[in-house]
């Protein structure tokens, strides 16, 4: 299968609806911003049955043609150069509201393909996302460009990681766990199982032809049989590629935490967002006091230690394994 056919796949899944309607959504989000909107894209568990729970909450990341005109606030827009995407929570009423991501589409150029800084965008747009909204056909053709280039881009990160014999479903679990691997966040274990199982069509067309590609190159990996693959080069080789993984995905995990200040500035209520997830996904309650509520930076940390302590929060460095797929 060649690059066009694949992204052919690409483009075609990206375009396809979600299953809710998101046009309240963008036409707020583009009342905000104008003409400035290249894009948008919904991504997220709100995009299949599989995932979605009662609480989920639509997902969407903006891209603009820079960020000049885009802020209002100069503090926004000075952040806006320093570890992207900002994050925002728009509310339309009472029980409608929905998060969203704003980078420059210069900037979502870069992160969605090898030259990627660290895994946050990158390892978004390897998996299913859906394209809502694009300001004209150019605009649309080079947003989709940038799918196929994340996923493109994610297949030899999954590739470094590789130490043992694999088949094609090991690798997409892989693949797709390079997020997990690259946050510290709160997440159920059996998120990647169940993106797998919300999106298997969609993984197995795409995923494992370009894994044939690198085989076919004897790029890192040979296939050994029809199903089977194993790694390729010298001990040292593959131990300096693991290396190279190990240390992309530990910035990320940095990069990542550098970003929670960030978030303070731009997203209203972020201490109750947050608090509401861990205790949603993980039952844990915590009571915050005002004071820590007011400067969490300084004195939320004794809450962070009892997370971690607890597993509650952190990266999933392995992906799962087949057998706990089948079980779900």
């Amino acid at each position: 299968m060649d690059a066009q056919t694949i992204r052919d796949i690409v483009a075609e899944r990206m375009l396809t609806p979600p299953p809710i309607d998101v046009t309240p959504y963008i036409e707020r989000i583009l009342q905000t911003y104008g003409d400035r909107v290249v894009g948008i894209f919904m991504y997220g568990s709100m995009l299949s049955d599989v995932t979605k729970s009662q609480t989920s909450f639509p997902d969407f990341f903006v891209i603009t043609d820079g960020y000049r005109k885009v802020f209002r606030k100069f503090s926004h827009w000075l952040w806006a150069h320093f570890l992207p995407p900002h994050i925002y929570h728009l509310r339309l009423d009472e029980r409608r509201n929905c998060k969203y991501n704003l980078v420059s589409e210069r900037r979502f150029q870069r992160e969605t393909s090898r030259r990627a800084k660290d895994i946050y965008i990158l390892g978004r747009f390897c998996k299913r996302v859906s394209l809502v909204y694009a300001r004209d056909e150019s605009c649309r053709r080079r947003l989709l460009d940038c799918c196929a280039s994340s996923v493109a881009s994610c297949v030899p990160w999954a590739l470094r990681g590789m130490s043992e014999p694999f088949d094609r479903e090991q690798f997409i679990l892989a693949t797709l766990n390079l997020s997990y691997a690259g946050e510290t966040r709160v997440e159920a274990a059996s998120k990647v199982p169940k993106l797998y199982a919300a999106e298997k069509t969609y993984y197995d067309a795409v995923i494992p032809a370009l894994l044939e590609e690198h085989a076919a190159q004897g790029r890192w990996v040979r296939k050994v049989s029809e199903e089977r693959y194993e790694p390729a080069g010298g001990r040292f080789s593959r131990f300096f590629r693991r290396f190279r993984l190990a240390w992309f995905l530990k910035k990320s995990r940095i990069r990542g935490i550098l970003r929670w200040p960030k978030f303070l500035i731009t997203v209203d209520e972020w201490i109750d967002i947050i608090l509401a997830k861990i205790e949603r996904t993980k039952g844990i309650k915590l009571e915050v006091t005002p004071r820590q509520r007011r400067h969490p930076l300084i004195f939320g940390w004794p809450h962070l230690f009892r997370l971690i302590r607890a597993g509650a929060i952190g990266s999933t460095r392995r992906p799962p394994e087949k057998t706990t797929l089948e079980k779900k």
